[in-house]
C-alpha cells in the first residue's frame, strides 16, 4: 500500500470521543435526520430499485446536486425538500470552563469521499480501495458512520504486508482502529525478518524503531537478525542516524548476541566496529556461564500455549482458581504443564476465551454453587488477572465467542431457569451492551464464530435434544437457520477456523429404547463453501461411551486440540490433537493434570521470556552447561 508511513507520521488531529459527539452535534438535527431518512430509504427500497435511482454514483430524484462553491471548502448538498451545507472545513467552539470559547479548525472531507459517502447511505456499498481508504476513515470517524468504519476496518485487515504493517499500524492508532493495530502489531512480530528489510521499516523514527526492537514476541530465533535489521536501519542514513546509534542500541538485546559473531562482523563492516566501540552494552567477551547465563537469557519470540484455568479438583468436586498452560509446538519431550497466575477466586462451568492477547473469564459459579456475573481479564505479559466489569446476568453454562474485539455471551443457566439472552462487551470501551435473544433454549449448546457470524449448536431442553443450528450476524442483528447437526447432542464444544466449523463431543441417549444409556457423539465438520455437515474420523479421539467427556476445542496453527477426559479404551488422554490438513488424531505427550477436571481452555499466545522465566522458577527447564 503505498505512501502508508509517510500517511500515518503525518494524519490530522483526531478528536476525543467528546469532542466527536459535540462536532456531530454542531452538524444540526437536519443532518442526523439526512443519515436516519436515508437508512430508512435503504432498507425500505429493493437493490434493483437502489441501481435504478443511482445513475453514474449520484442517487437520481433525491440529491439535486452536488458542486463546488465560491468560497473554497464548501459543498453544497440540495435535498429535495430542504437546502442543507456540510463544511469540508468546521470550526468547531467549545466552551471553556470560564464561559468563553476556543476554536479548533478541522480539515474535513472532500468532495469525492462526501460523494461515495452519500452513495454507501443510499446503496448500502462503497467502493474502497488503497487510495482514498484514508480519507474514508477520516470522515467515517468524524460523522460517527460506525458500520462504515467497521467496513473500512475490515478493508484493512485484507491489507496488511510486510510491505505496510507498520503504517498502518500507527494509522490505526491514530484512529482508535483497535482490532486492526492488534492484527498489524501481531503480524509485525511474527514476520519481523521481511518487514525489517522494507522501506517504511528504515524510514522509521529512531523513536519509533526502539519501539518496534523492543517488542518481546519478535519471532526472529535469534537476536542477530534484530542487530542486522539496525545496522541497514543505521545505513539507510548514516550520518543523520550516527547520532542516535547509542539509544536505538540501548533497546537492543545484547544478551541474546554472540560474541564470536559480533567479532565476525567487525571485521567485514566498518559501521558495526563503530557501533560496537560507540556502545559499551555490546559483549564482546566469553559467553557467561552457569548461573550467570540463565539470569541474563532472555529468548525472543513467542509460544502459543494451550491454557486451562478453572474447573473442579477431580476428587473433592470443589471449583478451583489455578490456571495453567503448555505449549504443544514446543519439542514433544518439553511438553510440560506451566503454573500461572491463578483466578482471583474457583469458577466452574464458566466462560473462557482469549482476545487481542488476554484472557477473559466470566460467570460460572463459586464454592457454594452461587452463579457469578463476574469477570477478570489475564495479562500474559504481567502475569496478573484484573477485574472486568459484570454481566449484566449472572449466569453459567453459556456460550462465549469473540469477533473484532467484541465478547458475545449467549444463553446459560442463573440457577433458578434457562436463559436466551445475549450481551456482548467491547474490550476497549470496557462496557456491556445487550442484544437480540436467542430463538430459543439451547442447554449446554455449543458456539463458535466463523467469518464473522456467530454460530448456536445443539444443546437441549426439558429432556429433549436438539439437532438445530443457527447463525447470527450481528451487523444485521438477526438469526437464521441452517444445515442441521448429523446428530442431536449437548454438551459438545465448538471452535471456528477460517471458513469451517468444527463440533467435537458431547453426549445423547442411545438409539436403542431399551437401553437407557448415554453415548459420545462423533466429531462432525462443517464448510461455509459446501453449506452441509460432514461427520470426521473419531477412531483415535476416544470411544463411544459416556466415559468421555470434552472440555474444550483449541485452534492453534494447522491443528485443533481437544481437551478433556478422553477415554481410548486402554486409559485416559488428556489432549489430543487434530490435524486438520490430514484428517488425522494424535496423541501428545503432556501428562494427565489428574488433579483437576471440568477446565475452562483457550489458546494464548505467551512471550518465550515470560514462559522461560517462570519454568526455571518450577523447576520445568534447566540448562546443562558442560565444563571446559
Amino acid at each position: 500500500m503505498p505512501g502508508w508511513q509517510r500517511a500515518a507520521a503525518s494524519v490530522r488531529p483526531v478528536l476525543s470521543q467528546a469532542d466527536r459527539i459535540a462536532v456531530h452535534g454542531c452538524l444540526g438535527p437536519q443532518m442526523l435526520c439526512m443519515w436516519q431518512r436515508a437508512a430508512a430509504w435503504r432498507t425500505s427500497v429493493s437493490s434493483a430499485a437502489v441501481e435504478e435511482a443511482v445513475v453514474q454514483g449520484e442517487p437520481r430524484g433525491t440529491w439535486s446536486s452536488v458542486q463546488r462553491m465560491a468560497e473554497p471548502g464548501i459543498g453544497a448538498l440540495l435535498w429535495s425538500d430542504n437546502l442543507m451545507f456540510i463544511t469540508t472545513k468546521l470550526n468547531y467552539n467549545p466552551p471553556k470552563d470560564d464561559g468563553s470559547t476556543y476554536k479548533i479548525e478541522l480539515e474535513g472531507i472532500s468532495v469525492m469521499v462526501m460523494r461515495e459517502i452519500l452513495d454507501y447511505i443510499f446503496s448500502g456499498q462503497i467502493r474502497l480501495n488503497e487510495d482514498t481508504i484514508q480519507d474514508v476513515v477520516q470522515a467515517a470517524d468524524l460523522l460517527l458512520l460506525t458500520d462504515l468504519k467497521a467496513l473500512c476496518c475490515e478493508f484493512l485487515e485484507g491489507c496488511i504486508a510486510a510491505e505496510n504493517c507498520i503504517g498502518i499500524r500507527d494509522f490505526a492508532l491514530h484512529y482508535c482502529l483497535h482490532h486492526v493495530h492488534y492484527l498489524a502489531t501481531e503480524y509485525l512480530e511474527t514476520h519481523f525478518r521481511d518487514v525489517s528489510s522494507t522501506e517504511e521499516f528504515l524510514e522509521l523514527s529512531p523513536q519509533k524503531l526502539k519501539e518496534v526492537i523492543s517488542l518481546e514476541k519478535l519471532n526472529v530465533g535469534n537476536e542477530r537478525y534484530v542487530f542486522e535489521a539496525v545496522i541497514r536501519w543505521i545505513a539507510h542514513d548514516t550520518e543523520v542516524r550516527k547520532a542516535h546509534m547509542k539509544d536505538v542500541m540501548s533497546a537492543l538485546w545484547v544478551s541474546g548476541l554472540d560474541s564470536s559473531y559480533l567479532r565476525e562482523q567487525m571485521l567485514n563492516e566498518p559501521l558495526v566496529r563503530e557501533i560496537v566501540k560507540e556502545c559499551s552494552n555490546i559483549p564482546l567477551s566469553q559467553p557467561q556461564q552457569g548461573e550467570a547465563m540463565l539470569a541474563s537469557f532472555k529468548p525472543r519470540g513467542y509460544s502459543e500455549c494451550i491454557v486451562t484455568v478453572g474447573g473442579e479438583e477431580r476428587v473433592s468436586r470443589k471449583p478451583t482458581a489455578a490456571m495453567r498452560c503448555m505449549c504443544p509446538l514446543y519439542d514433544p519431550n518439553r511438553q510440560l504443564w506451566i503454573e500461572l497466575a491463578p483466578l482471583s477466586m474457583p469458577r466452574i462451568n464458566h466462560g473462557v476465551l482469549s482476545a487481542e492477547g488476554f484472557l477473559f473469564v466470566f460467570g460460572g459459579q463459586d464454592e457454594n454453587k452461587q452463579t457469578l456475573s463476574s469477570g477478570e481479564k489475564y495479562d500474559p505479559d504481567a502475569n496478573m488477572w484484573t477485574a472486568l466489569p459484570p454481566m449484566n446476568e449472572a449466569r453459567h453454562n453459556f456460550g462465549i465467542v469473540e469477533i473484532d474485539g467484541t465478547l458475545y455471551i449467549l444463553g446459560g443457566e442463573d440457577g433458578d431457569k434457562e436463559l436466551i439472552s445475549m450481551e456482548c462487551y467491547d474490550i476497549y470501551s470496557k462496557t456491556w451492551t445487550k442484544q437480540p435473544d436467542l430463538t430459543m433454549v439451547r442447554k449446554i449448546g455449543c458456539y463458535a464464530a466463523m467469518k464473522k457470524k456467530i454460530y448456536a449448536m445443539g444443546g437441549g431442553s426439558y429432556g429433549k435434544l436438539f439437532e438445530s443450528v443457527e447463525c447470527y450476524d450481528p451487523r444485521t442483528q438477526q438469526w437464521t437457520a441452517i444445515c442441521p447437526l448429523k446428530e442431536r447432542r449437548f454438551g459438545a464444544v465448538a471452535c471456528g477456523v477460517a471458513m469451517e466449523l468444527y463440533v467435537f463431543g458431547g453426549v445423547r441417549s442411545r438409539e436403542d429404547i431399551q437401553v437407557n444409556e448415554m453415548v459420545t457423539c462423533k466429531s462432525e465438520f462443517y464448510h461455509d463453501e459446501f453449506k452441509r455437515w460432514i461427520y470426521l474420523n473419531d477412531q483415535n479421539l476416544c470411544i463411544p461411551a459416556s466415559s468421555s467427556f470434552v472440555y474444550g476445542a483449541v485452534p492453534i496453527g494447522a491443528s485443533i486440540y481437544v481437551i478433556g477426559d478422553l477415554d481410548t479404551g486402554t486409559n485416559y488422554d488428556y489432549v489430543r490433537e487434530f490435524k486438520r490438513s490430514t484428517g488425522t488424531w494424535h496423541h501428545t505427550k503432556p501428562l494427565l493434570p489428574s488433579d483437576l477436571r471440568r477446565t475452562g481452555c483457550a489458546a494464548l499466545r505467551i512471550a518465550n521470556c515470560k514462559l522461560f522465566r517462570l519454568q526455571l522458577q518450577q523447576g520445568l527447564f534447566r540448562i546443562r552447561v558442560h565444563s571446559p
